[in-house]
Order: structure tokens, then sequence, then C-alpha cells
């Protein structure tokens, strides 16, 4: 039975993290990124109180891509919609209790609404409503004593998927979960655009003692999951393309890819040209074959338009939408031009890729096959609360691979206390592993070991120190040193 509660606190703290090597992804180079933590205090009827915790990059040139709009700008927005979203969720409470999805569902548009009319967007208006859906969630599983799986199965949430839409009305979210919550999963290791592919490429080793090439990545981690960015420069991309492939081409294990067009290109004849090349290519054959989904090669403005859908047909590839996964309708949106499926991303929303999830399950059970589905895809979350909750969300889900890549581009536990490391590790002992002087994900023959998220919550039970961070309203952008 659903259980109501009502926000009584919110605060917020920001804490920089600093790259061991560059990530290029698009047209920007990320050297550093804030993380903001989100908690909640909530209150049930009887009086009980616990508090939540969402944490995300504050991820610019992700959520808005207008050049005209500095990096500074791109935190600001964020940072604007999340005090949006914390003002309406305490607000909320002054009409008495209700569900986490009532609550949900009485702000989301309000959020949505507010931040259209500053000059923001929809995608960075989900993101200031999941952090305080998902920090509600987070503080229920602990007032409870449940895990996310258990909170969703056992309905405690309150979810009505028919109030998002009326073909599910009437639907159970558990109809459509796992049997249980997946206890391992692969990781799918990002290849982005700046990164080495065996040491000849590599100009300025980092020599911290951890995998640089994705050469290495393939040997020392064993993966067999690989997510290859794209970058809108034909003769680049297919050069680099080859790179690739002639790495896989020496290694027995199979590799599967997902091909991330990261919104640079403008015009479907724009991306074909690119597949075009790619299938004409003899060095590429095998690589293409190993290719299950390109990702969200349009930019956002024309993915949605009509004039996508011939490209969609011509591709012998599934697309997905995840830039263009902006509002809760979008994926149905999507699929009724010809894509085949969406991104999870937690900064997206939980009750968004539970709501497609179900219309997924709903469609591929009519056309009797797999058709559409979803992908689990990566914000660069990093350990603890953003890594935890969003293996916990796809572990729900059901999702058996998910792309990671903040244990390539950032160093292990590096941008927390030792404290903090010490909890991580102690609490989840199968996800980390000690190496030397630092705290590490700990990656087996491609796979991360996640029985230890079936915790109260959304997956962490080593919580974050507000009171260590730096307060939001003290946080400078130019306290990270990134250009741009």
């Amino acid at each position: 039975m659903p259980i109501e509660i009502e926000v009584v606190r919110t605060a917020a703290g920001i804490r920089n993290a600093h790259t061991r090597m560059p990530f290029r992804f698009g047209v920007i180079t990320m050297s550093a990124a804030p993380m903001l933590t989100l908690e909640v205090e909530i209150a049930d009827g009887q009086g009980r109180r616990a508090r939540g915790y969402a944490a995300d990059f504050l991820a610019f040139r992700w959520f808005d891509k207008r050049p005209e709009r500095s990096l500074a700008d791109n935190c600001a927005d964020l940072l604007r919609t999340v005090e949006t979203a914390r003002a309406l969720y305490l607000e909320a409470g002054r009409d008495g209790l209700a569900t986490p999805f009532d609550l949900w569902r009485a702000t989301h548009g309000e959020i949505e609404r507010i931040a259209l009319a500053e000059g923001f967007n929809r995608l960075g208006a989900a993101f200031g409503s999941s952090m305080l859906e998902r920090a509600v969630i987070d503080a229920l599983g602990r007032l409870a004593g449940r895990t996310l799986f258990e909170l969703v199965r056992d309905d405690l949430l309150g979810i009505e998927l028919g109030a998002i839409s009326p073909e599910l009305r009437g639907r159970e979210v558990r109809a459509f979960l796992p049997e249980r919550p997946l206890a391992r999963l692969a990781l799918r290791h990002t290849v982005g655009l700046l990164d080495p592919i065996t040491a000849a490429d590599v100009g300025a080793p980092v020599a911290d003692g951890l995998p640089e090439t994705l050469e290495d990545y393939l040997e020392v981690d064993g993966i067999h999951y690989l997510k290859v960015k794209v970058g809108g420069a034909l003769e680049e991309d297919i050069a680099r393309l080859e790179a690739i492939a002639a790495v896989l081409e020496r290694r027995a294990r199979p590799c599967r890819i997902s091909l991330d067009g990261n919104e640079q290109y403008r015009t479907p004849d724009d991306f074909l040209g690119l597949i075009e090349r790619i299938r004409a290519a003899p060095r590429l054959e095998r690589f293409w074959a190993q290719v299950m989904f390109v990702e969200q090669p349009l930019d956002r403005a024309v993915a949605l338009e009509p004039g996508a859908a011939p490209m969609l047909r011509a591709l012998d590839k599934p697309v997905i939408i995840d830039e263009a996964d902006g509002w809760v309708s979008a994926f149905r949106d999507a699929v009724r031009l010809g894509y085949r499926g969406t991104s999870h991303k937690n900064c997206k929303g939980i009750y968004k890729s539970l709501h497609n999830l179900a219309l997924a399950a709903m469609h591929n059970r009519r056309v009797g096959r797999e058709e559409l589905f979803l992908s689990a895809e990566d914000l660069s979350n990093l350990p603890v609360v953003p890594l935890q909750a969003d293996l916990a969300a796809v572990a729900l889900l059901g999702i058996g691979h998910v792309e990671r890549n903040g244990h390539h581009y950032f160093r292990g536990l590096g941008h927390l206390s030792e404290a903090e490391k010490a909890a991580a590790l102690a609490a989840h002992p199968d996800l980390y592993e000690r190496r030397a002087d630092e705290v590490f994900l700990e990656v087996t023959d491609g796979m991360l070991a996640c029985a230890s998220l079936q915790v109260p919550g959304m997956g962490f039970a080593a919580l974050p120190d507000i009171g260590a961070m730096t307060p939001v309203d003290d946080w400078d952008f130019a306290s990270l040193g990134q250009e741009g």
C-alpha cells in the first residue's frame, strides 16, 4: 500500500571532481565538473522522519548545447531548476501528505513550465524534477526499510502508469519488472573522441597505474561491451573507427557495440553519409556487425521531426533517443517515427523510465518480438550516490549492460574523503576494491557485482556528508579550472 509523506526540509552542497584524463563528447572537452548533492527530509503521518539523497554532475553541454550559453550558464541553469523543484516540493507539503508519485505529478509540470519561462529547456527541467524525485524515493526507502526494487514492486511509491499514458491504465508496474533485481551488470566501456586506442596514440601518459588506452581496458578489465562516440567529422570518424576495429580484430572475444552520435548531425542525410561509408569499408565489416544500436545521431531540434523517419527506415540497426528524451511522452513520440528505444538515465527520472519500460513491454507483447527496449547510459556517474543509485535503477529495470565511464575518466573514489571511501568499501565490498592508496570500482571479466545495492533506499548504505561540501550559494564555476 502506498505511503504518504511530505518534504519538510532540503539542503544541498557541491563538490568539484577533476578528471585523470580529458573526456571529449560532442564539442566539449571536460577536465573537471561539479557534483551537486541534494538532501531531503521527509515525514509521514505518524511523525516518523527520514533523510534521503540524490546526486549528479551539473553536466554542462549535455542538457543544453546552445553555443551562446557558457558552461557557467549551463551550471547556473541546472542549479536554478533544482532550486525551483526544492521550493515546489516544500510548498506541496503544505497541502497535506501525498505519495511520492503524486508529489512528482503535482510538481513536474510546474517545474517544466518555470524552466521554459526562464529560457531553459524540458530536459534540464527533468533534471531538477528528478533530483527531488530520487531523494524522496531514497528517504522513503530508509523510512520503510525497503530497497528500491521493493518500493516499486510492493507499490509503496503509489505509481500510476495510467496517469502518464492512458494505454497503461490499470497496469501495475510490478508486471513489467524482472523477477528479482539484477545482481551483476556488464560494463559498457565508453570510447570518447579523445581516448587513445593503442599505446601509439598516447601523447602525454597519465602514468597513474590505471589503463589509458582502449587496448589496455579490453585486456585489464575484460570488457566485452563498448560505447563508441562519433563526432560528425566524416574522415576523422572513419579513420578512428577503423583504428578501433583493428584492435577488436586482434581480440578473440567479440564485443557488442553501441554507436553514439551525441547530436552531432544536423540532417538525416549527414548521418546516413557516415553509415554508408561504414558499410562500404571492408575494415569495418565486422565492427558494423557487432553494433547493437545507434544512439541519438540527430540534433534534438530535428530528431523527432517527420523528416527523421526515412533515415530510421534506411538503417539496419535500431536507433534510440537520448537527449531528445526531454519530456514524459517523448519515447512514445519517437516510436511513432520509427525509433526503437530510449536511454535510461537517473537524471531524466525514475518514474519516466518505469513508464518507458512498461510501454516497451506492452508493444513487444503485442507484436510478439523484442522490438522496443531501454538502454542504460551514463552521465559520468561517480561513486557513491550517483553511481550506485543509477546501478540500482538499472538492476530494477532489468537492463543487462550499462555504459560506465566514471571509472575511466576519474581516478577511483579520489574525489571523496578517506572516511567516505572506507564507508563505501565496507558497505559495498562487491562493487569496490582497494588498490594501494585508493579505492576503485571493481570490474571483473567486464562485469560489475552489485548485489550489495539491495539496501534500504536508492542503493547506497554509505551516506554523503553535505556539511563537508561547498554550499550552493558559495560555489563558483571558476573554482573548477575548467576551460569554457
